[in-house]
């Protein structure tokens, strides 16, 4: 299958470009980033220079008519750095433009696309979430809020065939889990209040397969929740964190002081309580975690990192 994949260079893209191609799939890995051509050439794609905030600066580029688009990409987020008003406005934007290009050019060459999205709901006491509960967005979320209206209104016209995958919080060998890493290794790591709150997880590999399944199954106009089988608390994945990393387990810092010093888009983030069910995943794209826990995930991801 003739592939354009968008974010081929991103934490999930590096686990599934490799296995896309391995599948036989002839890949068009659109990069911002010119230097990262030759990378992505190498690995048996066609690397191809773009953005797609401007379609027009790769469409006359790709060697064949996909068959499929694939979005990954989206707007870079400093972790831990204070968001000012004007550059949140700006990462609502260029997400709103990330969604919107993606889907116009899947209108363009009647194809499907499959569109990323996050875990944004809220949970209590022992309630599970599923893809027909409310998608709520406090903090830094708040900038893909007009996509969700963009996503209803494409599923309810099929116009474009879309595909969502919901991704719970991804952890692989990069992203901001290397921020994570890398805190944790110089001792300045720190719990956040409590930190009893559940966020879903799941593997960069797990993510990446299931998008294999979502193309091979093609399940259009369909939602699929996708994060691991294990509730788990921030507190228990940083402290595991930690101690595969052999490292003194990070100490509490209470979550006002958090508020004054990242502001309140990241902390409600990392405040939330989300617990979720892929059991939908599982049955309809046949899909499970290779994965299934935190506690395996973490093993794999920090044996590679050290």
């Amino acid at each position: 299958m003739k592939i354009l994949l968008i974010g081929g260079t991103g934490l999930v893209g590096s686990y599934l470009l490799p296995r896309l191609v391995e599948g036989g799939n002839e890949v068009y890995a659109i990069t911002r980033n010119q230097s990262s051509v030759q990378k992505l050439t190498g690995l048996g794609a066609f690397g191809i220079p773009g953005d797609i905030r401007d379609p027009d600066s790769f469409q006359t580029k790709l060697p064949g008519k996909p068959e499929i688009i694939v979005l990954l990409a989206m707007p870079g987020v400093t972790p831990g750095k204070r968001i000012s008003k004007k550059r949140k406005e700006e990462l609502r934007k260029e997400t709103n433009d990330f969604f919107r290009n993606s889907m116009n050019l899947a209108l363009r060459f009647n194809i499907p696309v499959i569109l990323p999205g996050g875990t944004s709901y809220h949970t209590k006491n022992n309630e599970i979430a599923d893809e027909t509960w409310p998608v709520l967005r406090n903090g830094i979320t708040e900038i893909g809020a007009d996509t969700d209206e963009m996503v209803e209104t494409a599923i309810k016209t099929n116009n474009p065939q879309i595909i969502q995958l919901i991704f719970g919080k991804i952890y692989g060998t990069g992203g901001i889990f290397r921020f994570m890493y890398d805190m944790i290794e110089r001792g300045r790591m720190k719990i956040i209040g409590k930190a009893d709150n559940f966020i879903p997880n799941i593997h960069a590999d797990d993510a990446a397969s299931a998008i294999i399944k979502a193309i091979g199954k093609m399940p259009i106009g369909e939602k699929f929740i996708i994060a691991d089988d294990t509730p788990a608390t921030q507190k228990e994945f940083t402290m595991q964190m930690a101690k595969l990393m052999n490292k003194k387990p990070p100490g509490r810092i209470p979550g006002f002081i958090i508020r004054i010093v990242i502001g309140n888009d990241f902390y409600k983030v990392i405040s939330m309580n989300c617990k979720v069910s892929n059991e939908k995943a599982r049955r309809l794209l046949d899909w499970q975690p290779k994965y299934p826990s935190y506690i395996e995930g973490l093993e794999e991801v920090i044996a590679k990192m050290k």
